[in-house]
């Protein structure tokens, strides 16, 4: 090969890695543009379904109807709390893997255990030996009734009907921030609250 050919073959060697270079970005540039949902999963860093706004839920309404001593269920106040919907008066199966679920997200948390709370609804009138089974296996947990008042305002947080095994997230502030649907993975909870209780200066 001669020297001019050799330069001509270098240049357009040139050429080619300049085109690329201009041409590469702007191809990648339009197919996100095509494709937006592909951003909008790499930016979400949450598991659970985030409550934009939050909404706030008056203490007072969780306190209508107690089962767990009226002394006790107070405790819900300046402390992160995950509340665990149940669809009738008795906490059956479902009902139990998820109240396992969460106390396993709870234990997790370590040093940060002081800070959490974890509270069980009862929609309707609870069942007395349902709520004695659970009190016995959950000494920790803090169970109430869910009255009609406090059924919807949960229901407009979360924007649909609340299931069995559906887990919401209150703040300190008594603010719903995320909520989790049944069957939901407990690392994911707990990556959450991980979270928020590392930014977080209440609590």
């Amino acid at each position: 090969m001669t020297a001019s050919n050799s330069n001509a073959w270098r240049n357009r060697i040139i050429l080619l890695s300049i085109a690329l270079i201009s041409i590469v970005p702007l191809s990648f540039a339009w197919y996100l543009a095509k494709n937006p949902e592909l951003v909008k999963d790499r930016q979400k860093t949450n598991y659970g379904h985030l409550i934009t706004p939050a909404h706030s839920i008056d203490y007072e309404l969780f306190f209508q109807s107690p089962v767990t001593t009226v002394d006790n269920l107070p405790e819900i106040k300046g402390h992160w709390v995950m509340v665990q919907i149940v669809a009738g008066p008795v906490c059956a199966d479902k009902c139990k893997e998820t109240l396992q679920m969460t106390e396993k997200v709870r234990l997790l948390m370590s040093k940060d255990i002081p800070r959490i709370r974890r509270l069980l609804l009862f929609q309707g009138q609870a069942d007395p030996n349902s709520t004695q089974e659970i009190a016995n296996l959950h000494p920790n947990l803090l169970i109430s009734g869910m009255s009609d008042a406090l059924r919807q305002r949960l229901q407009d947080a979360v924007g649909q009907p609340l299931a069995e095994g559906t887990v919401l997230l209150l703040d300190p502030l008594s603010n719903a921030m995320m909520w989790y649907e049944p069957g939901f993975d407990p690392y994911g909870i707990l990556r959450d609250l991980q979270r928020l209780l590392r930014i977080s200066q209440i609590g």
